[in-house]
């Protein structure tokens, strides 16, 4: 299989008041799949054994944030507010046809914010998984 940059990746963040483009000042964007374990080691067991249980996943964005009322500025920190609920899309290799897409309905768990001296500001947040991912494509 080919490599290929992230310079393509489509990221979308729809939610109660519309659609926010999340693409155009991303960074990086990582997620995080989990699953809960449960202990089933019982009597004479000397290893713990384990059956797994429910599915779970947190995505984290990092962003260059943009002075003002722009798209990467205070429109996606007021989009991103926490706890606000939505459904988090993103496109690792564009929306061409046939490229994968994957879906999670999240929570925001708000912006965090970055303010280094003399240096470029960017935003974090971070997406609590609530409900199945799905994965397809465009």
């Amino acid at each position: 299989m080919a490599g290929y940059t992230g310079g393509s990746m489509d990221i979308k963040w729809l939610h109660s008041a519309g659609t926010t483009s999340l693409s155009g000042d991303y960074r990086t964007l990582d997620y995080t799949p989990s699953i809960d374990m449960v202990d089933q080691s019982a009597g004479a067991d000397t290893n713990k054994t384990y059956i797994t249980a429910l599915k779970d996943g947190r995505v984290s964005l990092t962003a260059v944030f943009q002075g003002g009322s722009v798209a990467g500025g205070t429109v996606m920190a007021n989009v991103l507010a926490e706890g606000t609920g939505g459904t988090l899309i993103w496109s690792p290799e564009g929306t061409a046809a046939t490229k994968p897409k994957y879906t999670i309905p999240a929570i925001s768990m708000g912006p965090a914010f970055s303010y280094p001296y003399n240096n470029l500001v960017v935003l974090t947040c971070d997406f609590q998984q609530n409900g199945p991912r799905t994965e397809g494509t465009n």
